[in-house]
């Protein structure tokens, strides 16, 4: 396993780890766990929207995103990418079942920017699904 540099080395290392689940359980994803904190926040975040984003893995879609939840859980990187960028880009293949988006936006962001920003992107031209998705964010976060 190598330190991620760039968030396709994040992403295909998590791919990577979260392949070999069925032989080796979470092992290498612990693995990969612990060698973030020599990894910048910026390269972790960018690699977990593309993780959000990726529609290419149906069957492990979910998986994906739990685990990807679990890293923003436990490392709890920082960034100051504009929220309306994130929801953009990872609201419309979010698993709702995956919570840990929603409370890491609220632990990076704060709770009175994550409404405001809410507020501001429910004002774009949401299709249904986004709609949905939003609300189901302000649920889990109970706003």
């Amino acid at each position: 396993m190598k330190i991620p540099t760039t968030p396709d080395d994040f992403q295909n290392e998590f791919y990577s780890s979260i392949d070999v689940m069925d032989k080796i359980g979470d092992l290498r994803i612990r693995q990969l766990v612990n060698i973030l904190d020599k990894v910048n926040d910026e390269i972790i975040i960018s690699g977990i929207i593309k993780i959000f984003k990726n529609t290419k893995r149906p069957n492990t879609e979910y998986v994906d995103q739990k685990y990807a939840g679990k890293i923003l859980n436990r490392i709890k990187p920082k960034t100051e990418i504009d929220l309306i960028l994130i929801l953009n880009a990872t609201i419309g293949n979010w698993n709702k079942s995956v919570e840990e988006l929603p409370f890491w936006l609220k632990e990076n962001y704060g709770i009175a920017l994550l409404k405001n920003k809410l507020a501001e992107f429910e004002n774009q031209n949401l299709n249904d699904i986004e709609f949905e998705k939003l609300k189901t964010i302000k649920w889990w976060l109970k706003m």
